[in-house]
């Protein structure tokens, strides 16, 4: 009987996964958001927890031990990097370093005068205790990233909450911008999105709760702000893009015979596995790919699959609605 075994093995002898989960901790404090296999991301989340623990404590024997796990920061390019348009200048947020860069925290990031930190130890003991100060735990958090290709091994993404490269943050900020879109067309007002979350629905707003607790109330005005904008591009993404290709119709055409391939056409390409903000996840490759081509949806015979913009219905949709129409008007009668 085997005992002690608290982690995964990773297919790696004790050095080298010791080794791999120092790297991919120390990464992830320093760019509080990286990429790796499932199982790596669950044991390297699980250490970076252990680690702001000891951050929080502030002992001298917490600085200790985070000292002889952490390995050096990742650094960012050198002084000598020369932006080109293959290869740009990176524009990332701030990674929160107390005073050890000489930009300061409002200025734009610039790779020239950028001075790399050489220790995790003061954004850990200062800026991630801060941070998670009133958060009993629950410091990282992990979303799935479908699967690598080659080896089809479970990608993930692996990023600290309540940071400035909160994944879930700008997510949800584009799910409350979306559906208070679909509020304002059925109450023609966002008065319970303006003042809280009480016209959202039941799951999204306790997921908005949930990840704003802890956030300031200038974070708060930023995930507003957010929402607006992106509800603010699904309204203008129509206009902005002309609608999809369709071919131009002549009015003399019997409405019996389809237009030919070579008819001339109006409007934007719609590009093999692209996803507008009205079409379902089956429309594209990745459902394709989990066979949603084959499944149908309940209640119905087929599904649609008709691509859109936002707030465009289909035909089908449509005759579909005047039959429930019809059907609640003889229940009624």
């Amino acid at each position: 009987m085997k005992h002690g075994i608290n982690q995964r093995k990773l297919g790696r002898m004790p050095a080298h996964r010791i080794a791999l989960l120092r790297n991919l901790v120390s990464a992830l404090l320093h760019h509080e958001t990286i990429k790796t296999t499932l199982p790596k991301a669950k044991e390297a989340a699980k250490l970076a927890e252990k680690i702001i623990t000891l951050g929080k404590k502030g002992s001298n024997q917490a600085r200790s031990k985070a000292m002889a796990y952490l390995m050096p920061a990742h650094h960012a390019p050198s002084t000598s990097y020369t932006p080109s348009p293959t290869n740009p200048a990176p524009t990332l947020p701030p990674l929160d370093y107390p005073s050890t860069s000489s930009r300061s925290s409002t200025s734009p990031f610039d790779p020239e005068t950028f001075t790399p930190p050489t220790s995790l130890l003061p954004k850990v003991f200062k800026t991630l205790s801060k941070r998670y100060a009133a958060r009993p735990g629950g410091y990282t958090r992990i979303h799935k990233f479908g699967r690598r290709q080659g080896d089809n091994a479970p990608h993930a993404i692996v990023c600290l909450v309540d940071g400035p490269r909160d994944l879930k943050f700008e997510l949800l900020a584009r799910t409350v911008g979306k559906e208070s879109l679909e509020v304002l067309e059925r109450k023609g007002s966002l008065e319970g999105i303006s003042e809280g979350w009480e016209g959202l629905g039941e799951k999204t707003r306790q997921e908005v709760e949930r990840t704003l607790r802890f956030r300031s109330a200038e974070e708060q005005a930023v995930f507003k702000a957010k929402a607006r904008e992106y509800a603010d591009y699904l309204q203008a993404e129509e206009s902005a893009y002309g609608g999809l290709r369709v071919p131009v119709v002549d009015p003399q055409t019997p409405a019996y015979r389809p237009p030919s391939r070579n008819a001339p056409k109006s409007g934007r390409a719609l590009h093999a596995g692209e996803r507008l903000s009205g079409m379902s996840v089956a429309n594209t490759g990745l459902g394709l790919a989990r066979g949603a081509l084959g499944r149908q949806s309940r209640g119905r015979r087929e599904a649609d699959r008709t691509p859109r913009f936002f707030g465009q219905v289909t035909e089908a949709e449509v005759i579909r609605g005047g039959v429930v129409d019809k059907g609640s008007e003889q229940a009624a009668l």
